[in-house]
């Protein structure tokens, strides 16, 4: 499912779904549990929903399979143009840029030893100047702990 909802994830993919997920927006689809069942039950009754709702985006008609599904020249020939042309290539390009931005936490490191207060876009950026990792930033952050014994970090709202 994080797939579905992460624009790197989509702007990477080459899936029918991923690209409709890119080009129409998530408000033009919607996600819906159908039913619950027990796990011995689930590929029955996904096969069940598959024959009934014949849904646009499975490539595949048997439920948990792929295997057997054979593309036709046409739809070769469809994905590699739509997969090497240049408008795709700069919107997969745009959509990483873009989740990627949506996904900075700005923050503020400041040194406890002179009191130098110096703000960043991201964990990232924060980590580099500092020398360690995005992780680390993101630890301390989360844990209240000194980087290197000297930087104290925090968000900023």
């Amino acid at each position: 499912m994080y797939t579905y909802f992460s624009l790197r994830s989509l702007a990477k993919s080459n899936k029918p779904i991923d690209r409709a997920l890119l080009k129409h927006g998530f408000s033009n689809f919607r996600l819906e549990i159908l039913e619950y069942c027990s796990y011995e039950d689930v590929l029955k009754r996904e096969q069940y929903y598959l024959d009934l709702y014949k849904p646009h985006y499975n490539i595949a008609t048997i439920a948990g399979s792929t295997l057997g599904y054979k593309h036709s020249q046409e739809s070769l020939e469809k994905m590699r143009n739509i997969i090497l042309s240049d408008e795709v290539r700069e919107r997969k390009k745009l959509s990483t840029v873009y989740a990627s931005i949506a996904n900075r936490l700005p923050i503020s490191v400041k040194n406890i030893i002179t009191n130098h207060v110096t703000n960043y876009a991201s964990m990232t950026e924060a980590g580099k100047a500092l020398g360690v990792t995005r992780a680390t930033v993101n630890q301390a952050l989360l844990h209240n702990r000194l980087i290197k014994k000297t930087y104290s970090i925090c968000k900023i709202k």
